[in-house]
């Protein structure tokens, strides 16, 4: 569909011309100077609306804009329309499938991935106005219906939407933020959390990226008969950024004391992840399995394991 002309929009947003139209224009023309001004307004908005080939991609590429944008109502148009027009197609893909799609199948899985992403960032867009309610109405729907939808990243992967609407959650009312979910920002959180003595913060960053890296981290391991050189070290992102998360969570595990269980995390590094090198921001890679093993010693020098 190409441009659309600004009646038909306005008819998709539920203002088409007809008795109840004709009745509000009466209404405006007999009426005072301000509900005809108010009555124009939201005509010039609906106009404004361009819902572009009313496809679930292009709605759901159109509301992630908006978002960034913090143009939220723009966000309702768009997410809502998307849900409107191919919910029922969502809930008859999630009905098909007993598990995730693989990722060469994934696409077939549109409807279901989109409109799990349009109650996704609604969601979101939700949260950014302070209302929590229908926030977390939002992200319940992805989860208790949706949740076998999968959001295509332009990075060159697929995340799990329900397990995002999860964590959005779980993080409703506190500080906490996975940001865009990457290895390396939710390491960098981790070790702020860890500089704050926060340690919820670091035991759920940490957690996250484990959950969502240590699958690659392992296949990077393995591909390594020693210590990738440091032009090529960053290549090894998931090896690098999943091993620095254990040994952060193993020094915060320290620091409450918990040995028994700091030293199980320090063991992951060194029995799992013996190639892992951590980037320092003063400009040298450092190895952590050699950090690990200083631990471990430490612990097992004391008698606190």
């Amino acid at each position: 569909m190409g441009r659309v002309a600004v009646g038909v929009i306005v008819g998709l947003l539920g203002l088409a011309p007809g008795p109840a139209w004709a009745e509000q224009a009466q209404t405006a023309k007999s009426g005072t100077a301000p509900q005809a001004a108010s009555m124009a307004k939201q005509a010039v908005k609906a106009a404004e609306i361009d819902f572009g080939d009313f496809s679930s991609e292009t709605l759901a590429t159109k509301a992630w804009k908006a978002l960034e944008a913090a143009d939220y109502a723009a966000v309702e148009a768009y997410t809502k329309k998307c849900i409107s027009l191919y919910e029922s197609q969502a809930l008859e893909q999630q009905a098909s499938l007993t598990e995730f799609a693989p990722k060469e199948k994934a696409f077939n899985y549109w409807a279901l991935n989109d409109v799990a992403t349009s109650y996704f960032i609604l969601g979101q867009a939700y949260l950014a106005q302070g209302k929590v309610k229908e926030a977390k109405e939002a992200f319940r729907t992805v989860i208790d219906k949706l949740s076998y939808a999968q959001c295509w990243d332009t990075k060159g992967w697929f995340w799990k939407v329900a397990e995002g609407a999860s964590d959005k959650l779980s993080t409703i009312g506190t500080a906490y933020d996975f940001g865009d979910y990457t290895s390396e920002t939710l390491t960098t959180k981790a070790w702020k959390a860890l500089e704050a003595n926060d340690h919820k913060g670091v035991e759920l960053y940490t957690k996250k990226c484990v959950e969502l890296y240590e699958a690659d981290a392992k296949k990077q391991q393995a591909s390594l008969m020693e210590f990738a050189p440091n032009e090529k070290a960053f290549n090894y992102w998931a090896l690098n950024d999943v091993a620095t998360c254990y040994f952060i969570l193993g020094e915060s595990l320290m620091a409450q004391k918990r040995f028994p269980e700091a030293k199980a995390a320090f063991d992951r590094v060194v029995n799992d992840f013996g190639f892992a090198q951590c980037w320092d921001p003063k400009g040298w890679f450092w190895k952590v399995a050699q950090g690990a093993r200083g631990r471990i010693n430490k612990i097992l020098q004391e008698g606190k394991a």
